[in-house]
């Protein structure tokens, strides 16, 4: 029968040598990706076949269980690496073909039962089953997440609310406003314009290339949510062929005040 303490004696042995021709081969393989950080990941394979090791010898729950843990762990460390998944998941098949051939030296060849040998073989290729599912799942979940914070990130950058002096900010819009980024319009707003103090809140609409219905009812959002906290609220920025798609529109900016040009809304604001 398969001696287990035998098979994690010899991977044991060969755990620095089965690291470091994984490593090469992936280098070569995706050098510009994995070069860099090759020394890196050899540190990583080293542990994975030692916990390899370890889990060969216990029952199949606790296997299953320890090796879910490391790939919710190593996969979220990977995608934050710079790993793609075809990068981190390509070198299953070493391990496969590495730690089955330990197995078939360590069995018992004498007593000639493949059903022995088969179980254990099956139960390398759950855990390593289960390790590729648990990974794969942080890794995509990791990288979802960058990527959305990423989106934020850049979604803040495209409302800035510009302080101009005491109690005078400017909203400089640019570009198409979506549902997500009106709805981070009327947070920023509302948050900037409470933190720096404002009292007169210019919008200015230049950049924008065209006002909708569903643009026009959210700047009246915002407006309307300034005016609650003590915020006199300006349009600026409206060109004529923004003013006839409006009027086309039916959109009514009677409660309004607006003006064509930024500077023209910065010299009214005594007014206010």
């Amino acid at each position: 029968m398969v001696n287990f303490k035998e098979v994690a004696k010899r991977i044991a042995n060969e755990k620095e040598n089965m690291a470091r021709y994984i490593t090469e081969e992936q280098v070569r393989k995706y050098p510009e990706q994995l070069g860099p950080i090759s020394s890196v990941l050899h540190e990583e394979r080293v542990k994975l076949i030692g916990l390899y090791e370890e889990l060969l010898q216990i029952d199949m729950e606790a296997a299953l269980e320890k090796i879910t843990q490391w790939g919710r762990e190593t996969g979220a460390f990977c995608s934050g690496m710079g790993m793609t998944i075809d990068m981190a998941l390509d070198e299953l098949n070493y391990y496969r073909e590495k730690m089955t051939d330990i197995i078939f030296d360590a069995a018992d060849t004498k007593c000639n039962d493949l059903k022995i040998y088969h179980k254990a073989v099956l139960k390398l290729q759950r855990i390593i089953d289960q390790a590729a599912q648990s990974f794969s799942i942080a890794f995509v979940n990791h990288h979802y997440e960058m990527m959305n914070k990423a989106r934020r990130e850049i979604a803040e950058l495209s409302v800035p609310v510009v302080p101009l002096e005491k109690g005078v900010a400017v909203l400089p819009l640019i570009g198409t406003i979506d549902t997500y980024r009106a709805k981070l319009l009327m947070e920023e707003s509302l948050s900037k314009s409470s933190l720096l103090g404002v009292r007169y809140f210019i919008m200015d609409l230049s950049g924008v290339p065209v006002v909708d219905t569903m643009i026009a009812s959210q700047i009246f959002q915002v407006l309307d949510a300034l005016k609650l906290l003590g915020v006199n609220g300006v349009i600026s920025g409206i060109r004529p062929e923004i003013a006839q798609t409006m009027v086309a529109l039916g959109i009514d900016f009677s409660n309004v005040q607006t003006y064509s040009s930024l500077q023209q809304a910065l010299e009214n604001k005594r007014n206010f």
